[in-house]
């Protein structure tokens, strides 16, 4: 457990770090930054956020899911792939900021990228003779992750190949990005969703489970489509996409009713503030919901894919507002660490400028429809950005042992 609580903290760290990046690079945007090059502090700032913060706090809270389940001895090898993953993700950033992408960085990359493997193969053997609620969540989210490598690869490929075109790249782009996002991040955070509400006593039947489970895994593997509606494709393929993206429409619903029916089991066990950051989250999870269901309409889809403020608005709400905020509070959730009024406060401000941050992007993007320019919003952007570093601080210098 003196592990666990290690991990935990350091990742806490990590996102402290990945916010510190952002910073860096929205002072880039607002002000002159000479000896810095901006491509390469945003792939820095993107790789880590994904190995550094995401992945490894995801791995963190599976090895505390496994305590119990396997012997103790056992979980040396999952530590041993953390501390793998934590030094490629690390060397990721001057990797990066030096140069983008080459030798260095892809090294590093690849380190993280096969750790994930390593760590799904540990994860199906020692779960094999488990049954269990939790378990095909967590799989299929390592699952995805491995297969989002495909489009790592076919980038690797294109560019010491230089078969490059823009429909590959951008392919490959989308490729990664989604099984990461909506495959390894989304069903992850539902299985420790899903955990969370086994622990206090929550009502789930194992066909009910199954019902949702079915719907958002073949939804994820044909909703790569939507990724790539600009490209020319036949008819049924289209109507496939369509009817994914209700399967993951109609499944979100019955996982937010499966919520509501034990919400007075969470007001009990969580508190006020946990009960907002679920509802927090949760309103950003029915947003991207909701916006993939509208993007089947193709004028919308081009719009989307049309402004890059509108994408950057959308990865930002999966990401941030969604994924990030839930894995903290999973985090502070654990009651390992006391939740005192600085890290309530810390977490508020978070809230605050996540919140701040979204709202700015998508009123770029919206705004970038008639290409009109708000003022002063590289300078709001940053200033955003701080408020985020300095309540991560608050909240990392704030964590204090329960006793």
């Amino acid at each position: 457990m003196k592990n666990i609580i290690f991990w935990l903290r350091f990742s806490v760290l990590n996102f402290l770090v990945v916010a510190v990046l952002g910073v860096l690079m929205r002072y880039k945007i607002a002000y002159s930054l000479p000896m810095v090059d901006q491509k390469h502090v945003q792939e820095a700032h993107s790789h880590f956020a994904f190995y550094g913060w995401i992945t490894q706090i995801i791995y963190v809270l599976m090895i505390r899911y496994l305590h119990g389940i396997i012997p103790e001895q056992n979980l040396k090898k999952y530590h041993t792939l953390l501390i793998i993953n934590a030094i490629s993700a690390y060397a990721m950033i001057p990797s990066f900021i030096y140069s983008g992408y080459y030798w260095a960085s892809i090294a590093a990359s690849t380190a993280a990228l096969l750790t994930s493997f390593v760590f799904f193969y540990f994860l199906i053997r020692d779960l094999k003779n488990h049954r269990d609620l939790i378990k095909p969540w967590f799989l299929a989210g390592l699952f995805f992750a491995v297969i989002s490598s495909v489009g790592v690869f076919g980038l690797s490929y294109m560019m010491s190949s230089g078969n490059m075109t823009q429909n590959l790249y951008l392919s490959a782009t989308y490729y990664y990005l989604h099984f990461q996002y909506n495959g390894f991040f989304i069903f992850s955070c539902i299985g420790f969703l899903l955990l969370s509400l086994k622990e206090i006593g929550a009502e789930i039947s194992e066909k009910e489970n199954k019902m949702i489970f079915w719907l958002m895994f073949v939804s994820c593997i044909i909703g790569f489509g939507l990724s790539v509606l600009w490209m020319k494709m036949p008819l049924w393929i289209f109507i496939a996409i369509i009817l994914a993206t209700v399967a993951q429409t109609v499944g979100s619903v019955k996982l937010y009713l499966l919520i509501k029916r034990n919400w007075a089991k969470l007001v009990l066990n969580f508190s006020a503030l946990q009960r907002f950051v679920l509802m927090y989250v949760g309103f950003a999870f029915f947003a991207k919901i909701a916006l993939q269901l509208g993007s089947n309409i193709p004028a919308l889809s081009q719009f989307a894919f049309g402004f890059r403020n509108v994408v950057i608005a959308y990865l930002h709400l999966i990401l941030l507002m969604c994924v990030s905020v839930f894995l903290l509070n999973q985090i502070l959730a654990t009651n390992v660490f006391r939740m005192t009024k600085p890290v309530i406060t810390g977490l508020q401000l978070l809230l605050l400028g996540i919140f701040l941050n979204e709202a700015f992007l998508g009123l770029m993007g919206v705004f970038s429809i008639k290409y009109i320019s708000i003022p002063f919003t590289p300078e709001i952007l940053l200033a955003v950005s701080l408020l985020m570093m300095v309540s991560l601080f608050i909240i990392l210098v704030s964590l204090k042992k329960k006793v």
